[in-house]
Formats: C-alpha cells, sequence, structure tokens
C-alpha cells in the first residue's frame, strides 16, 4: 500500500485533542440540589459503569473519525506499475513545449514560456536517469528530432526562445507519434505542454495511437484583445516608375471591443505615403471582423521597393506591421516574328498596353542580337523556325517564353522538323470540326481568370486544326481540350522556358479563337507569365518556396545567402518541378526584409512576414480540451496546471483506492458519535 499525499498522515497525531477533552471534560463531577427526593422517582437510574461504557466508546469514535480523516487526505492506494505514468524502466517521453508568440503573454510568474519550461522540468523529474527523453517546440528542429540523455534534454529545454513559428497541434503530435514509433519495447508518453490557442488546437484531426499515452498540461491564458495587419492584395502584376498603384488592405479585429479611428499607414522605402483611419466592430462569434481598405501611392523610383502597412495595437504588436516588396521594372517585352503579315489579332490586343511593349519583325530580317531583351517570342506561321532561334531557344540561359502559330498551309514538313529539333511534339492537319470544351483552370492562365466556368459558356469551335503527334520521350500539358480529346492550346518546357503550341492559325477560316473572350486572357497571361514576377511577400514557417529565377536569369547551383542587418543565413537551392530555387528554412526567426545575395552579389530583395494564425489570441481551458476531446473520441489525459505534477504521476499508479471506502466509514463513524453523544446526554438528564 502507498499514499498518494503521506504528510497528511501527521493529521493522525491530533487523536490526542479528543483524548485531552475526555480527560479534562468527563472526569469532572457536578454535585445537583434537590429539595425532595421524590423529585427522582421518574429518572432513570443509570449506573456508573454505564456512563464510562458511552464515554469511552464516544471517544473511540473521535479518535477513529480523526484518523479516518487523515487516511482519507493521504489517500492510499495500492500500486499498479503497469497504468503508472512513470514506470519503473523503458520510458521514452516526448515533451512538446509550446514557443509559440502566445507564450510570450504574462502569467503568475513571468511569461507562459518560463512556466511552461517549469512544468517540463517536473515532468523529467519523475522519470529515471536512464529514460530516453525527446523535446519538440513548433520549430520542429532537426536537432531535437532524436532522444537524447535526461541531462541533455535538459540544456536543450534551456535554449528554447519564443520563436515565429506556429504548426498546427496535430503536426506537431504527429511527429511526436512518429518518434515514438522508433523506440521499440519502450513505454510511450507525449506531455503537451501549450496554453492551447484555439486558432492552433485543431482536436479534429488529432490521431490515435493505442501505443502511447497523451497528455495535455493547458497553461491558464488569458484572452487577449489584437487587431492586426492580415494581408495586402495589389491591382497590378507589372509595376512601372510613375504608376499609380492601389493596394488593398486586410485589418481584422481580434477583439471584444469595437474599433474606432485606428490609424493606418504605408510607408515606401521608410518614407510615408498614405494614411488612413478605419474603424472595426467587435469580433462575432469568435471569429475576428476585417475591413478592406484601399490605400495608393505613386512609384517614384526603379528597383525593388521596400513597402510596409502598420497600425499600433497595444500590448500585441508582433502583427502591427506587414511588410512586402515591389519590383519596378521596364515593360514585357513581346516579340512576334512573322513570316509574312503582321498578326492583325495580336497588335490590337497589345498596341494600346502601358505594360506590354510589341515589336513586330519579319523572319528575313531579325536581328538575333536583341532576342534576349524579350520575355515572350511569338512565332506566328512561320513554315520553318530558323537554326539561329533554336540554337537560343535550346540554351540553357534562355528564359523567355514562346508561343508557336501554325501557318496555313498542309506543307509543314520543315515546321515539323524545327519542332522535332526542339523535342516538341508536331503538326497533322486534321480537317474535322471540333468545339473547345475544356480549360484547365489550374494552369497560370486560367486561375482565377472566370468565377465559374457553365455548360453554357461560349468556347472557341474549329473549322479545321493541326493535330499534335508527340513520340515516347515528347511530353506536353493540354491547356485546352476538344471535344475529341485532342489538344487545341497545349504546354511544352524547355530549360526555365514555357513553350505553347496552338493548334490552329488566328484566322477565321480555322477558328474563331481570336473572336472569343478566352482569347484575351490567354495572350495576355501568356505575356504577363513570360516575366518571372517577384512575390510581394512571404511567410515564416510555412515552407515557403522562392522561385530563383524571379532574381536572375542565371541558373545557379549550391546555395544562396539571406542577409537581415548583420545576420547571415545560407539557403541551398533545389529543384521543384523543374524550377530551381529554395525553401525558407526555419533559422529565419524575425519578419522584415532579407537581401538576397550571389556570389556577394546582390540579386534583390525579399519581404517576410510572421504567420497570422498566432494573431487570434483566444484559448481552450482544460474543460474546453475535455470536451472537444470527447466529441473527437480522443483519449486524452489533461493535467491542471494548479495541481502538482507529482500527484498526477501518483495517480496514476493507483490500481485500487481506498477513498469511497474510507469516506463510507467516516460517515459511519460520524453517525455513530452522534448517536453515542445523544444517548450520553439522555442517561445524565
Amino acid at each position: 500500500m502507498a499514499f498518494l499525499y503521506p504528510y497528511f498522515l501527521l493529521m493522525i497525531l491530533a487523536v490526542a485533542l479528543p483524548i485531552a477533552i475526555h480527560l479534562f471534560n468527563f472526569l469532572k463531577t457536578k454535585n445537583v440540589f434537590f429539595t425532595n427526593v421524590k423529585l427522582l422517582k421518574n429518572i432513570a437510574v443509570a449506573t456508573k459503569k454505564q456512563n464510562k461504557l458511552y464515554e469511552r466508546l464516544l471517544l473511540l469514535l473521535r479518535c477513529l473519525t480523526i484518523v479516518l480523516l487523515a487516511l482519507l487526505f493521504a489517500q492510499p492506494y495500492i500500486k499498479n506499475e503497469e497504468q503508472a505514468l512513470a514506470q519503473n524502466s523503458e520510458n521514452a517521453v516526448v515533451v512538446v513545449l509550446d514557443n509559440s508568440f502566445s507564450m510570450r503573454n504574462l502569467a503568475h510568474k513571468g511569461t507562459m514560456l518560463e512556466t511552461a519550461k517549469t512544468k517540463a522540468k517536473e515532468i523529467l523529474s519523475q522519470f529515471a536517469d536512464n529514460d530516453s527523453f525527446c523535446l519538440l517546440t513548433m520549430d520542429l528542429q532537426g536537432k531535437h528530432k532524436h532522444f537524447v540523455s535526461k541531462q541533455q534534454f535538459e540544456n536543450f529545454l534551456n535554449e528554447v526562445e519564443i520563436s515565429s513559428s506556429s504548426e498546427d497541434f496535430s503536426k506537431v503530435l504527429g511527429t511526436a507519434h512518429h518518434l515514438l514509433s522508433l523506440q521499440a519495447g519502450k513505454n510511450k508518453r507525449v506531455f503537451f505542454v501549450s496554453d492551447m490557442q484555439s486558432s492552433q488546437a485543431d482536436i479534429q484531426n488529432f490521431k490515435q495511437d493505442s501505443s502511447v499515452v497523451d497528455v495535455f498540461l493547458p497553461l491558464q491564458a488569458k484572452n487577449l484583445d489584437n487587431v492586426f495587419v492580415d494581408t495586402v492584395v495589389f491591382d497590378k502584376n507589372i509595376f512601372q516608375k510613375g504608376q499609380k498603384v492601389e493596394v488593398l488592405v486586410t485589418i481584422k479585429n481580434a477583439s471584444n471591443e469595437d474599433i474606432s479611428d485606428l490609424p493606418v499607414k504605408l510607408y515606401i522605402n521608410d518614407k510615408q505615403q498614405s494614411i488612413t483611419n478605419v474603424s472595426l466592430p467587435a469580433m462575432q462569434q469568435d471569429k475576428a471582423t476585417a475591413i478592406s481598405v484601399p490605400m495608393s501611392f505613386v512609384i517614384e523610383d526603379e528597383g525593388f521597393l521596400r513597402g510596409k502597412i502598420s497600425i499600433l495595437d497595444n500590448p500585441i504588436t508582433f502583427d502591427d506591421d506587414f511588410y512586402f516588396v515591389l519590383n519596378v521594372q521596364e515593360k514585357v517585352n513581346i516579340l512576334c516574328i512573322n513570316q509574312s503579315e503582321e498578326n492583325k489579332y495580336l497588335n490590337r490586343l497589345f498596341a494600346q498596353s502601358d505594360e506590354v511593349s510589341l515589336d513586330n519583325m519579319s523572319v528575313k530580317r531579325l536581328d538575333y542580337s536583341k532576342i534576349s531583351k524579350y520575355n515572350l517570342i511569338i512565332f506566328n506561321e512561320l513554315s520553318e523556325i530558323p537554326s539561329a532561334i533554336i540554337d537560343n531557344v535550346l540554351a540553357e540561359d534562355f528564359t523567355a517564353n514562346v508561343l508557336i502559330i501554325p501557318p496555313k498551309s498542309e506543307n509543314i514538313e520543315k515546321l515539323n522538323a524545327s519542332l522535332a529539333r526542339l523535342n516538341l511534339p508536331q503538326y497533322k492537319l486534321y480537317k474535322h470540326k471540333a468545339q473547345v470544351v475544356k480549360l484547365d483552370q489550374r494552369h497560370s492562365l486560367y486561375k482565377n481568370v472566370f468565377a465559374s466556368l457553365t455548360e453554357n459558356m461560349e468556347l472557341p469551335t474549329v473549322e479545321k486544326y493541326f493535330r499534335l503527334i508527340a513520340g515516347s520521350n515528347v511530353a506536353f500539358q493540354p491547356l485546352m481540350t476538344l471535344d475529341n480529346e485532342d489538344a487545341f492550346l497545349a504546354e511544352s518546357f524547355k530549360n526555365n522556358s514555357s513553350i505553347y503550341l496552338l493548334c490552329s492559325p488566328l484566322d477565321e477560316s480555322y477558328t474563331n479563337f481570336a473572336l472569343q473572350s478566352i482569347f484575351v486572357p490567354s495572350l495576355w497571361n501568356m505575356a504577363l507569365y513570360a516575366n518571372v514576377f517577384v512575390k510581394p511577400f512571404y511567410y515564416l514557417s510555412q515552407n515557403e518556396f522562392v522561385k530563383l529565377e524571379s532574381y536572375t536569369s542565371q541558373a545557379r547551383d549550391g546555395k544562396v545567402l539571406l542577409r537581415q542587418n548583420q545576420d547571415e543565413f545560407t539557403q541551398n537551392l533545389v529543384l521543384q518541378r523543374g524550377i530551381l530555387g529554395f525553401m525558407l528554412n526555419s533559422e529565419l526567426k524575425r519578419n522584415g526584409y532579407y537581401s538576397l545575395l550571389l556570389d556577394d552579389k546582390q540579386e534583390g530583395v525579399l519581404a517576410v512576414n510572421y504567420p497570422k494564425n498566432e494573431s487570434f489570441m483566444h484559448f481552450l481551458s482544460a474543460k474546453d480540451l475535455d470536451e472537444l476531446f470527447d466529441k473527437h473520441h480522443f483519449n486524452g489525459k489533461i493535467f491542471n496546471e494548479r495541481k502538482m505534477i507529482s500527484t498526477y504521476f501518483a495517480q496514476s499508479r493507483r490500481g485500487f483506492s481506498f477513498t469511497f471506502l474510507l469516506i463510507a466509514l467516516l460517515l459511519l463513524s460520524v453517525v455513530g458519535e452522534c448517536l453515542v453523544l445523544n444517548k450520553l446526554k439522555q442517561t445524565k438528564n
């Protein structure tokens, strides 16, 4: 037998109190004077021996009550080590320590993070030195993803700091379960110490592992009001000097109070360009309210513009600034190489554009020295692609996109020979009518172009067209598909370029494509996406991929460097779907601007922001957590922050508890004491 709170056994010493009362009270005698002994006739005679018996029985019951009360508080139990959180040996323990921004909030003593560290150390103290330990934080750092000794765990724990990382709890818990799955033959435990911020606590995605005991320790956090800059949207993709840029800024209110006249400021290169005041209602049904604020500025410089939207909202300030970068450059340059006449539809589409510059050249009078300045090259009805152009397209440093429009001729052998050299599909005339029935809406040409595609939407028809014939080593992707499953517009790839193949000349005797509404976004987006845009902003800790070609046309291998003030971070280059770039790694901890350097030369600037899932400062209590566990059928234990960790560990060892038996005996003892006391009073009266 063992006791949960053995120090309460000291209460047994209190039995001295009823003994002392008995000695000093019950030994006293009281003289009663009667004028006439006849008054005693109706009084029941109680012998001195009976009184002593009742008095000793009363003393015994009072002592028993005190002993039972002491035992009840001490909570005796019979041990069952099989149910213990910390068993005698072979324990594998993962402690998940939340170190996200919300853990910077104040607790009873210090910050929430310091409280969490203290709780983690208390958990650690319940296990033996030869057990295995693993620490996981919201960073999910590689150095933490293995089991270490107790001393090494403490060293890791002391190094933990507040981080911008903010993963869903299901992901972190899944990582813990995976690490424990590699610990065969051990008693597996996960202790999750967090303020249980509701935006991260995706209980519905928790996966149960029957071999692991999951224990959650929700720290008591106070819901905090917060107003933050959520995101920004621009009205353009291409930015040029002298342009007026419209910015739509989204501000969110995650508080229970209305916000009035909050100043929102727009900065470009540290110079304030605009200011406006906004008012937002309080959040509704536990959801933040939002307002979109239009702001604008005129571009005065070329190159990379460093922008910032700023508000002031105390006490939570990490999400008051939103950073972005705009790459101000010249127009998108398009070259249309014509076999004979210029294409009237292309001229009409691009002639009046301020963002695109269209040059027409005859294939017989090409200036090959200027080829490299163009972003999109259109082969308009060429009977043959010149070898010099093919050599350019095949070059590794060629970055322009290409659109191939076949000629109005059945004699296309020379063109097919050129396509074969480029390892592209070849054309074969097909004199049958067809209808475009499908668009690849996931492709950048058509993504978000239409709110929806309906069955009665008018799409191009063809009187005759060229089928694409591809060999075994030639690949292409249909972007427009005809009703007979043939491609009408397709895309292939060459190095860093997209090669678009149209299966019909832009002539009404072949197709009405140029007269349909879909023609404009198709050609316009080919022109716009021919230029690789700099993404205005990225988020920390969201595995964002940065395309290197957005900043330089030179393909590189190895590494790039990101620099913020005096801090430098090396980024390894990787290929993702054939595109060279890098992932923003977890070493980046602060928001703001980062210079991108290649071979000590600055190639661009990145704007990085903190993720917004930490901005909603609302938390789950132990009761909320328990209700969600029941709702989603997750078998997890919950520790109350106010109770000692050692108590929970001791409780987990209880195989049989004497609590209910002691309560029953205590009640019987109290009732017996009352009955004896009442009987004693009757005998004395």
